[in-house]
């Protein structure tokens, strides 16, 4: 497995987890469409852990890959990366048009933020399913 693979499918099973779990627990507060006490709290401690578990990830999977991690991309992992990006793009560029029509309905700031957030989560873990696939099952 290549070591862009592995680095996507970090990315694809760590992401949703993690903000799974960040909107798992702020649901009420969206429900409610008011922001409790520690909300922001749980944003930053969930992008902190983000961050720390991606990191370390990435460090353990360039250790065991050796001169793999550090070899330039060829021109069909540039493809891959690239068609990877497009599609998170165009999905990204939907999702917000959908989230932009909760305006309309009336939703809060809050609602609209964390959908906002939610289309980025969900943008990032089509593209690098995309790239898994990608090398799976060819371009």
């Amino acid at each position: 497995m290549p070591f862009r693979e592995r680095t996507a499918w970090i990315s694809l099973v760590v992401t949703p987890l993690i903000w799974g779990g960040y909107f798992w627990k702020l649901w009420p507060d969206l429900r409610d469409g008011a922001l409790q006490p520690g909300s922001v709290g749980l944003f930053v401690s969930t992008v902190v852990l983000l961050m720390i578990v991606q990191i370390v990830m990435a460090i353990v999977l360039a250790i065991f890959a050796g001169k793999a991690a550090e070899t330039p991309m060829d021109e069909r992992e540039q493809l891959i990366d690239l068609k990877a990006a497009r599609v998170g793009y165009y999905l990204l560029g939907g999702l917000l048009f959908f989230v932009s029509a909760l305006w309309i309905t009336g939703a809060s700031a809050l609602v609209m933020a964390n959908g906002i957030l939610a289309a980025m989560v969900i943008a990032e873990t089509l593209r690098a399913g995309k790239i898994v696939a990608g090398y799976r099952w060819g371009l």
